[in-house]
């Protein structure tokens, strides 16, 4: 099984490279906050900052683990098929899958390896804000007896992610994987209906405590943001699938062959759009709601006319809230772009083969990067009002006061340069082979 394990990983390489990247950044974001805590001892204001980074960087952790562990299998549905046509069996399909899940504890090694020896140069830099000072006397610990914890983070939700996968490749016939590249839709199943009901009790509880709250018990109104996106991340298959279909139906389709095949291709590839678009909705949500929250809050103490207090972040603090998701969510969305590679490959060959021009397909892959960021950034949106309309209530303020789409913006245009980019490349690289030798090969 280990010699099936290796080889796999080899013929799979885009796929593994894309999910080991995604683990050296949750290893890094991971390492800092366990660094923070080891720090804590001779500086103890550290302790409470670890929490905050990591519940910021879970929520965006655990969406872009998920779904990219569900995406290298969905990948690879045509290798396990093959493996069952040569006597292979479904029992141990699973287990290899699993194995091969396990590899990216690798990733989060390095992640927390890199992020060891770059903790000391880097806290003086991100603790710089006056606030924080002085910071001299502090002797920054890497903590590396609490890596292996991190690993064990990351081994654990890419497993649980990829799990459901891994069974289904077991049990889907043969032929029916040959003949569907990606398992037929079947709606939200009622585990993630689960989760996200709870999370979106945990959105209430923090609304419904704001009403009446002192100004410094605003302060909680940071995780509504938080909360919110975290309820639609479980439901994001569904959720997002319908609004792009309905944003994009308007557009005609019929004189625009590009954007007809980016559409199709975008929705008919759930598991790829899924990761793809989930990290920018995240990145977006989470920096355009949290500033937004700051411009209402800042409005609401001009307006109450209150001295002493502030609600902007300054450096240290946006770093520490958003620097890990904003990372998480940048690595997510080109890793899971990358991840599709061999099959973007393939499709292209088939679109040659069928008369499509170079320039078509060409443009059809930046349309496609558009339509994932645009219907990302359209869902976080709708989050980062909602949060917003929330808190502008409990103080007595007009639903859109201090609305900061932005910063936001800037989040969801690095994601679709990264993923027009980890588009682009492959399709120009597919197009300068011969379609037939591509076909032959089985890519």
């Amino acid at each position: 099984m280990i010699r099936l394990v290796l080889c796999d990983l080899r013929d799979h390489a885009a796929t593994w490279a894309g999910a080991f990247c995604v683990a050296v950044a949750c290893g890094f974001v991971g390492g800092f906050a366990a660094s923070l805590i080891a720090t804590a001892r001779t500086y103890p204001n550290t302790e409470s900052l670890a929490a905050s980074v990591i519940m910021f960087s879970a929520v965006a952790a655990v969406a872009v683990l998920a779904s990219v562990a569900g995406l290298t299998v969905s990948a690879q549905r045509r290798s396990y098929a093959l493996w069952q046509l040569a006597n292979v069996s479904p029992r141990r399909v699973a287990a290899v899958v699993l194995a091969q899940l396990a590899v990216v504890v690798l990733g989060a090694a390095v992640g927390t390896s890199i992020e060891a020896a770059s903790f000391a140069p880097l806290f003086p830099i991100v603790f710089s804000s006056p606030d924080y000072q002085p910071i001299d006397q502090v002797v920054p610990d890497a903590g590396l007896l609490l890596m292996p914890a991190v690993w064990a983070a990351v081994a654990c939700v890419f497993l649980v992610g990829g799990a459901r996968g891994a069974r289904s490749a077991a049990k889907m016939p043969p032929v029916a994987a040959l003949r569907e590249p990606e398992a037929a839709r079947k709606g939200v199943t009622a585990m993630r209906a689960l989760v996200s009901a709870v999370l979106g009790l945990g959105a209430w509880q923090i609304a419904s405590s704001l009403f009446g709250a002192e100004l410094r018990a605003l302060s909680n109104s940071l995780f509504l943001p938080l909360l919110m996106v975290a309820t639609l991340v479980p439901v994001a298959p569904a959720a997002l699938s319908a609004l792009m279909a309905a944003w994009t139906a308007p557009v005609p389709q019929r004189r625009l062959h590009a954007w007809y095949l980016a559409r199709r291709t975008a929705r008919y590839g759930l598991a790829a759009s899924t990761s793809t678009e989930t990290p920018i909705m995240v990145g977006f949500a989470l920096v355009a709601g949290i500033f937004s929250l700051g411009g209402l809050l800042e409005g609401y103490i001009r307006q109450q006319g209150l001295t002493g207090y502030s609600a902007t972040l300054d450096w240290t603090s946006s770093v520490l809230l958003l620097g890990g998701p904003v990372l998480l969510c940048a690595v997510g969305a080109a890793a899971s772009v990358v991840m599709t590679s061999k099959t973007r490959t393939r499709d292209v060959a088939l679109l040659v083969v069928a008369g499509a021009r170079p320039g078509t397909l060409l443009a059809a892959a930046a349309c496609e990067a558009l339509v994932h960021a645009v219907t990302a950034t359209l869902a976080g949106m709708a989050v980062v009002i909602a949060s917003n309309a929330v808190v502008a209530s409990a103080v007595g303020m007009p639903p859109f006061s201090g609305l900061a789409f932005g910063e936001g913006l800037v989040v969801s245009l690095a994601g679709f340069v990264l993923v027009l980019a980890a588009t682009l490349v492959p399709t120009c690289a597919a197009l300068r082979r011969e379609p037939a030798l591509v076909l032959a090969a089985g890519e």
